[in-house]
Parts: structure tokens; C-alpha cells; sequence
């Protein structure tokens, strides 16, 4: 077991690794596959924060998340609907077992007839701010980070060492206690590193005792310092699959971090 240390939002996180680590071949994925955000004017930096919705449509889009995730919760939740705030989800849900349950029962993610919006409505945003016509990939996941608890994310990671998200766009859409303590970390420009300067983790490998589908990154040519972006409210973060991003612990004492994350490919 090595421990590995990572850089985020000017914060030093540790992770423990057990197993064998690797470096890729001496190639720039995005060379060779569909870089759907290559005509955007952030292309360079893999990522940008945009306006999202009206305030009608962004408040309709958090409340019905509330009442998707109080649907799965409410099994274990002795509350009424009323009662319920998504950041105070830990409040409640203290076993690992049930959050388990709950967070991933959704693990392939939910139906678009299951947003509370118009998903057409997302697509058309997501496009415009890539410059490209983009089309969902058909689901939509949510992510519930629950504070200080580091089994909760992902270690850093890129999608794309999956060959299912590759020749695709992202997008991270907070809905609950989102800020610059819990926000998705990315690593600005590291979609045009090349393989061969990225250590991950292979087949079988642990990060904090657990097993990912996807590899994790362990160390690079160059530091891995991450930064928070932090959208707002009614504010979304599109970004290339192929940056290095993950690892976002919540540092928060005392709120759960939820978002919306989606997936977009050429239409």
C-alpha cells in the first residue's frame, strides 16, 4: 500500500492505494476521438461555468430532485416530505448500508422522462455553450456527497478510460450544497495530456479500500492540483470527460452536496 496525495482547491487530500499502478501509451486520446468541444472558446481549458435556466426552470429542477431523492430515502427516513432538505440528508441517513441503497440505486442512472424538466431544454443549453448540436446520451445520474465522509466520490479519475464516455461532453449541475468546500474538482487542460504522463491505478486496484470501475490516477508527470470552478445556483459546469476530475471530498461540517451529472455526444 502506498498513500497518494493530491492537490485540491489549495488543500492537501491523502488516499491510500493497494495494488499494481500503470502509465498509457505516448498518446493524446483526443487525437484520435470526436473532441466535441473543439469550435468552444474555453476548448483549451477542458471546462466552463454558464448561466443555466430561468429561475422558474431551475427552481422547478431542484424541487423535483428533492422529491426523487426523498422517494428513494424514504424507506429509511422517519419524516414527511415537507420536512426533508437535501442538505441535511445525513442528518438522517447515517449507515453506509443505506446510503448505499439510496445513492446507488440509481448507479446506471434514471430515465430522461424521469427529469422534473424538459430534458430538450438541457440539451439546447449544453449546445450552445459547446457550439456544437449535442444530443443526451439518455440518462442522468445524481450525486450525493455527504460531508467529511470520503467514501462518498470518486477518487480523480477520468471518464473516458471507460471506452463507453468517450466522444462526449459532461455536465455538473448543483442542486444542493454546492461551494468551493464540495464542488467537483477538475484539472484545467489535463484532457490534452498525454497518456504516458498519468499513473493510474489498473484491474483490481484500491483507493481508500474500495474497487472502481474506473482507474484511478495516482500520480503524473505534472503536480495533480486540482481546482474547485464552484458554479452557483442556476449555473451549470460543462466540461471534457477527458480532464482529469473527480476526488471532490466535501469539506463541509455540516451539508450534503448533491448534483445533477449528465452526458452529451454529437447528435
Amino acid at each position: 500500500m502506498k498513500t497518494v496525495r493530491m492537490w485540491v482547491g489549495g488543500e492537501a487530500i491523502d488516499y491510500d492505494v493497494e495494488g499494481e499502478t500503470c502509465v498509457g501509451g505516448d498518446e493524446v486520446l483526443l487525437d484520435r476521438d470526436d473532441n466535441v468541444i473543439r469550435d468552444a472558446p474555453w476548448s483549451a481549458e477542458g471546462f466552463s461555468v454558464a448561466p443555466f435556466a430561468t429561475d422558474d426552470e431551475y427552481r422547478t429542477l431542484v424541487e423535483g430532485m428533492r422529491r426523487l431523492i426523498f422517494d428513494l430515502a424514504q424507506p429509511h427516513l422517519p419524516m414527511a416530505f415537507d420536512e426533508f432538505e437535501l442538505e441535511n440528508y445525513h442528518r438522517w441517513v447515517h449507515s453506509n448500508d443505506v446510503h448505499l441503497k439510496i445513492a446507488y440505486g440509481n448507479r446506471d442512472g434514471f430515465a430522461l422522462d424521469r427529469l422534473p424538466i424538459d430534458g430538450a431544454l438541457i440539451e439546447r443549453r449544453v449546445s450552445e455553450i459547446c457550439g456544437a448540436d449535442l444530443l443526451s446520451m439518455g440518462v442522468f445520474c445524481v450525486r450525493i456527497v455527504r460531508p467529511q465522509m470520503r467514501s462518498d466520490n470518486n477518487p480523480p479519475h477520468r471518464d473516458v478510460w471507460l471506452d463507453r464516455l468517450r466522444n462526449a461532453v459532461n455536465i455538473y449541475l448543483p442542486i444542493a450544497g454546492s461551494n468551493d468546500r464540495s464542488s467537483l474538482p477538475i484539472l484545467p487542460g489535463s484532457h490534452l495530456w498525454r497518456e504516458s504522463d498519468i499513473e493510474r491505478t489498473v484491474a483490481g486496484g484500491k483507493v481508500q479500500g474500495n474497487t472502481y470501475s474506473v482507474p484511478a490516477v495516482t500520480g503524473g508527470k505534472q503536480p495533480i492540483r486540482m481546482i474547485r470552478p464552484d458554479p452557483k445556483a442556476n449555473e451549470l459546469m460543462v466540461f471534457s470527460p477527458y480532464l482529469i476530475h473527480g476526488g471532490g471530498v466535501n469539506l463541509n461540517e455540516d451539508t450534503t452536496r448533491m448534483s445533477l451529472e449528465m452526458r452529451f455526444r454529437r447528435r
